[in-house]
């Protein structure tokens, strides 16, 4: 994926329904799971198997199909308009 790495998105780089487009690219380069949250001011793009995902802050689970659950999709609109 990252070479095994984390990708973390600089804040001030993009946003989050940037960052989401961006998961969404690379879950379906690499066909797994991925998780965007928020932690310590960044946008963090990690593997759902990792455990420091459960950590992140407004978090989507993203899979080579979309967004995993129906009701994500209204909660990042929500995110995206108050500017996160």
């Amino acid at each position: 994926m990252f070479g095994g790495r984390q990708l973390i998105v600089p804040e001030h780089a993009v946003t989050l329904k940037e960052t989401v487009i961006l998961a969404l690219k690379l879950a379906r380069k690499e066909q797994r799971d991925l998780v965007v949250g928020r932690a310590e001011s960044l946008w963090h793009i990690l593997p759902l198997s990792d455990a420091r995902s459960d950590q992140l802050e407004h978090s989507f689970i993203v899979t080579p199909q979309g967004l995993r659950y129906p009701d994500d999709a209204d909660r990042l609109s929500e995110l995206v308009s108050r500017g996160l």
